[in-house]
């Protein structure tokens, strides 16, 4: 019995070290990855006038920038996927589910369990990212916070606004950002039936490592108006709260 339990926890240990090996294994054609954030008005514009509905558990944020994705990309820009079959895993996001229902939420209606759409990112697009599952959400939302957009454009005085008369121009935010970044990032709008055009996604890159923000090597080109709406959003039934800036628990 003494010489069995060594045998074990060797073997669990060969286990281990395999799994994270297959967690962590990044396409070769890995060149750098496109950062995306969603403004949630974009959504809700899109289908429910200027309001979403929360997901079935968890409080998501309401008035600020959300993660869309992390997405390792090869030299040309295209996104790389489905690189082996690690499946995701709901406790390796232990200690992030806080901070993912706040800023990773599924806000479209009706209601849904934002579980589903994490597992999409990370079987989808995070298998291919070098990272393991929980560093790869870990990393994700300290990018988010790191560039902390809401700030960003607050300094230019572009700010969400409940005036839909009050339009701002694609050349604005993406000059607001350029300025405080240094680097270019491409805007994506949202429009409904009545060609009211919001913003919708800020795409920014950073380098292989998913440490340093680079100049995107292929700038994502979208079809916007010169003027897009940044506008206020709520949820069904709930009260509009003041913009707050992100204030996350990301463990150390």
């Amino acid at each position: 019995m003494a010489s069995y339990v060594p045998a074990v926890l060797i073997a669990l240990l060969m286990f281990s070290h395999a799994t994270d090996a297959m967690a962590s294994m990044a396409s070769e054609d890995l060149a750098f990855f496109y950062f995306v954030l969603l403004w949630p008005a974009g959504i809700c514009k899109q289908t429910q006038g200027l309001k979403c509905c929360k997901p079935l558990t968890g409080e998501p944020a309401e008035e600020d920038f959300y993660l869309k994705g992390l997405y390792p990309s090869d030299i040309s820009g295209n996104y790389i996927t489905g690189c082996n079959d690690c499946s995701f895993n709901n406790n390796e996001i232990s200690g992030l589910e806080e901070d993912l229902q706040k800023y990773a939420s599924n806000i479209t209606c009706p209601s849904t369990n934002s579980t589903d759409s994490w597992k999409t990112l990370w079987e989808t697009y995070g298998v291919c990212s070098g990272l393991g599952q929980h560093y790869y959400f870990k990393k994700s939302l300290e990018l988010l916070k790191q560039i902390d957009m809401l700030s960003i454009l607050s300094k230019h005085d572009i700010t969400p606004t409940t005036d839909h008369g009050h339009d701002y121009t694609v050349a604005e935010i993406s000059e607001a950002i350029k300025t405080e970044t240094t680097y270019t990032a491409s805007i994506k709008c949202s429009s409904n039936d009545y060609a009211d055009y919001e913003l919708l996604e800020i795409h920014l890159c950073f380098d292989k490592d998913a440490t340093t923000i680079i100049e995107c090597p292929v700038l994502p080109t979208f079809t916007c108006p010169d003027y897009v709406e940044f506008a206020t959003y709520s949820f069904k039934d709930t009260a509009f709260k003041a913009a707050n800036p992100i204030r996350m628990s990301v463990p150390e």
